[in-house]
């Protein structure tokens, strides 16, 4: 485990005092060393962190609904609807509907998509590499299920 050194602002003297970061903030560096990556790397793309990781999933799981892709990316309906709103509009992908379910749209990726398939998945494979990184299998799956438990005690 690491630590920070804050400042003391409860004492007159100004000194410093250990502070270890709880899982919270762990989990929110993570997430935003992982945006930071992600960022780097699309510098020169139209897309944005976030509708790289809705594309990917698209990419993957072709004609899912919306809120498939919700649930799948544990976010909430209307953020899966503003993002694959935004890749309508940059010809990622189309919204058909659902045969089965006039209500509801299936999403596909466009031939844009699929042309720059391979260098998503090449992204999305490096962020997973770092993220596993001197982890083994057993450490990989035992994390998961921790964060797993941890999620859930937030339904």
């Amino acid at each position: 485990m690491f630590k920070v050194l804050i400042m003391d602002e409860s004492s007159s003297r100004n000194r410093m005092k250990s502070y270890e970061p709880g899982i919270g903030r762990l989990i929110a560096g993570i997430r935003q060393r992982i945006y930071n990556m992600v960022a780097k790397k699309l510098k020169d793309s139209d897309l944005d962190v976030g509708q790289f990781f809705f594309l990917h999933f698209i990419l993957c799981h072709e004609g899912q609904t919306q809120e498939q892709i919700a649930s799948s990316l544990l976010l909430d309906k209307a953020t899966i609807s503003k993002g694959v709103k935004r890749l309508v509009q940059l010809g990622y992908v189309t919204r058909k509907v659902n045969v089965r379910d006039k209500r509801e749209y299936l999403i596909y990726p466009t031939d844009k998509a699929l042309e720059q398939a391979l260098e998503i998945d090449a992204i999305f494979s490096d962020v997973h590499q770092r993220l596993y990184k001197n982890l083994n299998k057993k450490q990989v799956e035992q994390l998961e299920m921790l964060l797993t438990r941890v999620y859930k005690n937030f339904e």
